[in-house]
């Protein structure tokens, strides 16, 4: 749990306290051509993402997806820790690690593009980055959920949305995360997914990131045991994936906690679970966000997908 958040960057990106002692890190990071980053704001459809690019970049090594996603494919911007020596000593080792990689890393970030190490942004070198967002009513709802049960929170649905709306939640703004990367997205490095999309068509998303990430076309049985692999039901019973292991553990130290990280997986799960007022708070908000851009309205209200 983090106990002071600071706000940082030109978007005012709120991010724990503890980033002021590796923003200079990140910065600078050398950053390679083959890199693959996963990119989004928390609770968009990560960690799905990041095993489907991790599995199509490794041939379908189903073998070795059986190791946590944690470890495949490292958190790069945070370490977190209640202590600050050891959450410094694990991102000064996981610096290290990833200079002493060969082959391919990979890297999920839940930072905006203004934050992206320097070397991105100037575009000297061209990593594949993928950005997965989704509807920020349905994000909102998956984030409260398990800020609850994984992060020690302990707001009430309706207090979380005042920060949240206030642009002031961890890793917010939503609106300055999304429109940043979707305003690069005539970067040929550059794809972006919607959560939604993955859930109307995993297939065509699945082909569409393969050809992305250059890899050979799949064929019909490989595309099939892949979205198997990738269903919600599979994803949720995954011991590599769903960090059940983690919420375990919060719940040894505080028996309260319920839920699970990959919860519902519902499009437009938001009409459930808030009220018509906070709904319209929420399009008061989106409105104002989406005015003069080419936003989807339809997606940025309801995550409709075309």
């Amino acid at each position: 749990m983090v106990d002071a958040y600071l706000l940082f960057g030109e978007d005012r990106v709120c991010l724990p306290k503890y980033y002021e002692d590796r923003e200079a890190e990140i910065e600078n990071f050398e950053i390679r051509n083959d890199d693959v980053i996963v990119a989004s704001f928390p609770k968009s459809g990560t960690t799905w993402t990041q095993e489907m690019v991790w599995l199509l970049k490794n041939d379908l090594d189903y073998e070795g997806a059986k190791t946590s996603i944690r470890e495949r494919f490292p958190y790069f911007d945070k370490s977190p820790s209640r202590l600050p020596e050891l959450s410094d000593r694990n991102c000064k080792q996981l610096f290290d690690k990833l200079r002493n990689e060969s082959g391919t890393r990979f890297l999920k970030t839940h930072l905006p593009f203004s934050l992206l190490p320097k070397q991105i942004r100037d575009e000297s070198r061209t990593p594949k980055i993928i950005f997965v967002m989704r509807n920020p009513k349905d994000a909102f709802i998956s984030y409260h959920h398990v800020g609850l049960c994984a992060l020690g929170w302990r707001a009430n649905r309706e207090d979380f949305a005042k920060v949240y709306l206030a642009d002031k939640v961890l890793f917010g703004p939503y609106w300055k995360k999304v429109h940043g990367y979707c305003n690069m997205r005539h970067l040929p490095n550059l794809l972006i997914l919607k959560y939604e999309e993955m859930i109307k068509d995993l297939r065509s998303v699945v082909q569409k990131t393969c050809a992305f990430l250059e890899k050979d076309p799949l064929s019909e049985e490989q595309l099939e045991k892949l979205c198997t692999h990738l269903t919600f039901k599979s994803m949720k019973s995954n011991p590599a994936v769903n960090l059940e292991q983690f919420i375990n553990e919060r719940k040894r130290y505080n028996p309260t906690i319920n839920g699970s990280f990959i919860r519902s997986g519902k499009v437009q799960g938001y009409k459930e679970e808030m009220n018509p007022d906070l709904i319209s708070e929420f399009d008061e908000w989106i409105k104002r966000n989406i005015e003069n851009t080419d936003f989807d309205e339809r997606y940025a209200y309801f995550g409709e997908v075309k």
